[in-house]
């Protein structure tokens, strides 16, 4: 019985190291492409930007109950 539960704590240690090693081998391979660019977010100008310090502005007032009625 103990001689199994040992095997079996084998098996699933040594399952879980080589799939460590294979996903670092990946991000490894990955990492040395050519030409690999991080994408660009897919937000970027003035009016996003603006749309967004907006609705912060919106949810800072609601925070602080700046607008009347809102939470009745």
């Amino acid at each position: 019985m103990k001689m199994e539960a040992d095997k079996k704590k084998i098996a699933a240690i040594t399952a879980v190291l080589t799939y460590l090693q294979a996903e670092q081998e990946a991000f490894q391979q990955d990492s040395v492409l050519p030409g690999y660019r991080p994408p660009r977010p897919s937000m970027v100008g003035l009016w996003n930007n603006s749309g967004r310090q907006a609705e912060m502005l919106q949810r800072t007032m609601v925070q602080m109950r700046q607008i009347p009625g809102w939470n009745k």
